[in-house]
Formats: structure tokens, sequence, C-alpha cells
């Protein structure tokens, strides 16, 4: 991070344009920072200076730190005491209050994997993290108080994991206008900030010359064509990405509700048949996933169960391949239709590089194969009952289909007999051992406030796929593995069985 803020910093500077960065070093004891780039360098000046500099040397970020930004009129952000929702929360306000504009937008750099994990943004000091809802507060209240004073929030973007969801989607729509983000892995030099800020400076520059209004729907195009022709190289590495702008016009983002509500209802129309929950069951299994199986591509989920229902089949697949197409109508990204006519659905361009990520088509949805564990560190499921997208669509919400899908697809425990000379110690057995569940995958870098990450794969993570059969996770156990209990309650073995 420390290499992206000197990218900035060569950039150049733009005279009507601010560059606010709150930093928050993983390490104890450091303080949290915002920086002013490039003050010393904007000080006194009457015209800009975007780009390359003569003398290479980039200078020191110390003459931009900004001396009272702190909430108690420190350099530091309260000596990093604050969790990261009040500190999300302290830098918007203060950027709004200390620095006004007309056009702001906001990039969120961190560890991400919002949707049921509820711990963007995952801070050790203190131990904390952003959920989607309070993210979601956070923004709407910031758009709230600049549009009050003439401004508009233009951007969001979701520099981090496994973002660009419908769930998302809904939780942000009318916080901002437009939002960048990826359905899968996100790596941190993936983002070219250096190019993104010039471009960004001439823009401001070339529109104020000619006395004209910015023009942010061009601009949202050029920042995402520059993240992803940055992000391309990546493949050299072997790693595949994804990168979607979405519209979050509230009308775009709504007009997913109707269809949502019909293939959730054919969906659970469809378990309730032999043959449906096979064809449901394959297209999960065929369709794009991401992070350990926890996310789907809706487009392609759709894409896949509509291939797989038969032309003359019954009602159950007609009813599940019309509610398919009409999900598919509404999620076709504008660069995907002729002259980006009918611009009636969120997504506007959605792309990929590599083969992990082919299938991606902008938006993705909380699917994980069985049921996730539910204890005082994880719970995916009550997270997922708060989220605009279940609340809104309560009719026919996609949560209630999850509920119909772990049950209905959940294969038959294993039944084992057990010798009646063996009953008492299977009791003991069954009462020693909570049941297992299915788990998000390990950490190999532990971060408390978010369970289940991985490092990104660029710093060195071993990126590594949970589990995906939905079994039950009742105690089962084998008559000779019980023997070894026998012993566990003090009783005498002496018994022999052939």
């Amino acid at each position: 991070m420390l290499y992206q803020l000197k990218s900035i910093k060569t950039a150049g500077y733009q005279l009507d344009t601010n560059v606010l960065v709150h930093f928050d070093p993983h390490e104890r004891g450091i303080p949290s920072i915002i920086f002013e780039i490039n003050k010393m360098e904007r000080e006194g000046q009457t015209s800009s200076k975007i780009g390359d500099d003569t003398d290479p040397t980039v200078r020191d970020l110390a003459g931009d730190q900004i001396k009272d930004a702190g909430r108690n009129g420190c350099n530091s952000v309260d000596g990093d005491n604050l969790p990261a929702q009040e500190a999300l929360t302290h830098f918007l306000n203060f950027s709004r209050e200390r620095y006004p504009a007309k056009h702001y937008m906001l990039f969120l750099v961190g560890h991400g994997m919002v949707v049921g994990g509820d711990a963007f943004l995952p801070d050790e000091n203190p131990n904390s993290g952003i959920s989607l809802v309070e993210l979601g507060k956070i923004l709407k209240n910031f758009s709230r108080d600049v549009e009050d004073e003439g401004g508009v929030l233009e951007l969001v973007g979701l520099h981090s994991c496994s973002m660009s969801a419908v769930e998302v989607a809904y939780q942000l729509k009318g916080t901002a206008k437009y939002m960048i983000g990826s359905e899968g892995l996100s790596f941190v030099g993936a983002w070219p900030y250096r190019q993104m800020l010039q471009k960004i400076f001439w823009i401001v520059k070339k529109a104020k010359a000619a006395k004209t209004h910015l023009p942010i729907p061009g601009m949202m195009k050029t920042l995402h064509d520059l993240c992803l022709h940055n992000g391309a190289d990546f493949i050299f590495a072997g790693y595949s990405s994804d990168l979607c702008l979405c519209s979050l016009d509230p009308k775009r983002v709504e007009a997913l509700s109707g269809p949502m509500e019909k293939l959730t209802q054919a969906l659970q129309a469809g378990l309730n048949d032999d043959r449906g929950k096979e064809i449901i069951l394959l297209a999960h299994w065929r369709s794009q996933s991401y992070f350990q199986e926890l996310y789907t591509d809706l487009f392609d989920f759709c894409l896949t169960l509509k291939e797989s229902c038969s032309e003359s089949a019954d009602q159950t697949q007609k009813a599940m391949k019309l509610a398919c197409e009409s999900v598919m109508e509404v999620l076709t990204p504008e660069n995907g239709k002729r002259n980006g006519k009918n611009k009636v659905g969120p997504v506007i361009q959605a792309d990929f590089v590599g083969p992990d990520c082919q299938y991606s088509y902008g938006l993705s949805i909380y699917f994980p194969w069985s049921r996730p564990v539910e204890d005082p560190k994880e719970h995916f499921i009550k997270n997922y009952q708060t989220y605009a997208f279940v609340t809104e669509l309560c009719g026919a919400s996609w949560l209630q289909f999850l509920d119909d899908y772990f049950k209905k697809t959940m294969r038959p425990k294993r039944e084992i007999e057990i010798g009646p000379d063996l009953k008492d110690e299977h009791e003991f057995a069954k009462s020693m051992f909570r049941p297992m569940a299915f788990r998000s995958g390990q950490t190999q870098y532990p971060v408390s406030a978010l369970t289940g990450k991985d490092n990104p794969a660029d710093a060195g993570g071993e990126f590594s796929y949970s589990f995906i059969k939905n079994y039950s996770r009742d105690f089962a156990i084998t008559e000779r593995a019980l023997k070894v209990f026998t012993n566990a309650k003090g009783r005498k073995t002496n018994r022999s069985r052939k």
C-alpha cells in the first residue's frame, strides 16, 4: 500500500482536485494517518502539473500529513483506536467538511468478502470489521450530506475480493452513481492509481477549460478500462481476474427484483421435483464460482440452468427456464448489447482475463453448497437475513430458496447399525461432539475479524477450496471405532466380539 501511495504522488496534481488518503498500517502501535497527497507541491501554485517530472525522485509523505485530522486534533486518527466503521465514517466526514467538492470518488482497498462474512476492511487494532449493512448506512449518510451541500458521490471503487455482488448492489443502491468491483480475487497491484489519477486530472482540466460539465459516464468507463488493462498482465503469473462497472441507480438495481422473485419461486418448485433438483444441482456445479465456492455468478447460473431445461419438459422446467431468461435479460451488460441499448439492469461493463473467470458476467450471488456453520465467530445466515436483498424481496427472497436448497439437496445420513451392548458408548460419544459443519475455509494468516480469509494470492497466500458436498453434519461413527470410547467411560473391555 505504501507503494500505491508513492505511485499516487507521481501523478502530479490538479488545482481543482484534492486527493486524500486514510492509511491504516497493519502493525500494532502504529497510528492511522490522513494524508493530502501532493499537498506541498500544490501550495502556492497557480497552475496544474500533471504527469512525470524531470526529477525522478519521489518525495517522502511526511509533508503530506494533515496535522489536525484526528478527532482529538492530532495528526493521527485517535491513535488507531477507532473501530473500522468509525474510522471510515470519520474519514468521510473529515473529507466533506474540510475539502467540500461538487464531485466525490471513494476507493476502498483491503480485504473484502463482505457478503455473509460481514467483515469488510477488517482491522486488528481494534478487532473490528464493517458489515454490509453498516457500509450501506455509512455511504448513505455521506451521500445525503454531500447532496445537501450541492455535491454527489459519483463512484465507489471496491478494490477488494468478491465485492461485485447482487447483495452489495442492493445495499449500496442510491449511495453513489457507480460501483467498480470484482466477483473473485482482486490483487493489490491491479488498479493503477497513478494512471487513474492522471486521467481524472486531465478530464477535470479539460472540462474546466471548456467550461462544460464533467463527462462522468465516460470517466467511469475509462477508469474501469484502466484497471482492466493494468490487471491483465497478472495472467503471466497464472492469475485470472474479473472486473465489473455497475450502476447503483435504484431503478436499474431494482429492475432485478421481479425476475429474482420469479426465479426463487421457480427454483423452490424445482426442488420438489426429482429431475428439477438434479438440474439445479448440475447448474450450480457447472456455473462460475468464486472464493471457495461461496459465491456464484448469477447470470452464468441462470445460463447453465436454462440450458439444462428441456424444451418439451413439464411446467416446472419451463418455469425455471423462463425465470432464468428474465434474470439474464436484466443482467446482460451494456457492452454486451448492440449500441448499449436497453439500459435496464445495473451491469454496464463486465470483463475477465484468464480461464478461471471466463464465465463471469458481472455480479455474483451468495450460493454455498451447504448451510454454513453458525457460532460466535461465523454467522453467515444471520448476517444475510439483514440485507436489503432479502428484506426488500421478502415475498420470495433468495434466502428462502437457500433454506430449501440446504435441506432438500442434503444427502441422507448414513445409517450404521450399533449393537445393543454399545448403545451407552454411542450416546456417550455423541454427547462429546458438536455437530460438524461446513466452513468457509482455513486462514493461513488469520484476521480474527474475518474468519476464513486467505491472504491475497499475489502476497504469497495459498488459495484452497472448501467442501462442496452437502452431507449431513450429524454425528456418525462405525461400530469398531465406537470401541475407542469404552475406556473413555471407564468401563472394562473384557468382552470379546467376533
